[in-house]
């Protein structure tokens, strides 16, 4: 007598959606995919421009994968930086045509894999807090809150009102020599400093105070100019955050019409608000560690 099949508890259709998501393949980008980059990228829902296909080249594609499915067609994509054993998952968007399907938690058990074998123990990503399905993706994989972060756009005008610190500081470039100083003083992971220096343009700037002159640095930021914005942008206090903006518009592209960056610290995005600067969006930094390789 044939047997019944067996019931699968809890959510049905969830379950049959999974079961029934095509294999996918992972392959690394070339610079003849910009398309496919460009079309899924305004997925993110940030609001920033597309890159060029020059940049993109240029600061992207190295660290980027395409996920096609049986027929070939890009369903997918992710945008990683691999640092010192922990890997950033910067972009992972799906086709909205094909979400729904599990095809997110297939892409990132490929990107695990990959990490794992390139000696990560560790990764973190950001994700907006009320994108519900993907905040439940990342905590299944193992992912937590480490804290909440918002993205400004200003003016800068904004600098007029923005509050004077009252110590002094110096302005310094970063050089490697200083990277594991600032990334311990600043929780930024190891390599960070060092991946940022390699993009075309980007200005890393610090603040020190005068004396003692071996004092731990008071203020970092990397600065893109074609974003345009800072992130990150970290500061012992906010009223900092004025000195190290100054610091950074020398830097700034002749055409930007507005200054950006990532505020990572409440105090920090207490004081651009009540400054005046407009806050785009929210963004949730999670952490977690690499799944087993049979996890």
């Amino acid at each position: 007598m044939p047997r019944r099949p067996r019931r699968i508890a809890g959510n049905q259709g969830e379950y049959t959606r999974r079961m029934r998501s095509p294999p996918l393949t992972a392959r690394p980008a070339t610079p003849a995919d910009h398309p496919h980059f460009a079309r899924l990228f305004p997925e993110l829902g940030t609001g920033d421009p597309i890159p060029s296909p020059e940049r993109w080249t240029e600061t992207m594609a190295a660290g980027t994968f395409l996920f096609e499915d049986t027929s070939a067609d890009v369903v997918a994509y992710a945008y990683i930086q691999v640092l010192s054993g922990t890997a950033y998952v910067r972009h992972l968007v799906v086709d909205p045509a094909h979400r729904g399907r599990g095809l997110g938690r297939v892409a990132m058990g490929h990107l695990a894999t990959r990490l794992l074998a390139a000696g990560c123990s560790q990764w973190c990503l950001n994700v907006k807090p009320d994108n519900r399905p993907a905040v439940r993706l990342y905590e299944s994989l193992g992912f937590s809150q480490v804290y909440l972060s918002a993205a400004f756009r200003f003016g800068w005008d904004l600098l007029l009102r923005l509050p004077r610190p009252s110590e002094r500081c110096l302005v310094r470039p970063v050089s490697p020599a200083d990277d594991s100083v600032i990334e311990a003083a600043f929780a930024l992971p190891s390599g960070q400093l060092d991946d940022l220096r390699r993009k075309p343009d980007t200005a890393l700037l610090s603040l020190h105070a005068i004396t003692p002159p071996d004092a731990p640095p008071r203020a970092f930021a990397a600065y893109d100019p074609h974003f345009p914005g800072a992130f990150p942008f970290r500061v012992a206090t906010p009223a900092l955050a004025l000195p190290l903006l100054e610091a950074i518009r020398p830097h700034e592209h002749p055409e930007s019409p507005y200054m950006q960056l990532v505020s990572e610290q409440q105090d920090l995005t207490d004081m651009l608000l009540e400054a005046g600067a407009t806050e785009r969006l929210r963004i949730m930094h999670m952490r977690g560690a690499l799944p087993p390789p049979d996890g």
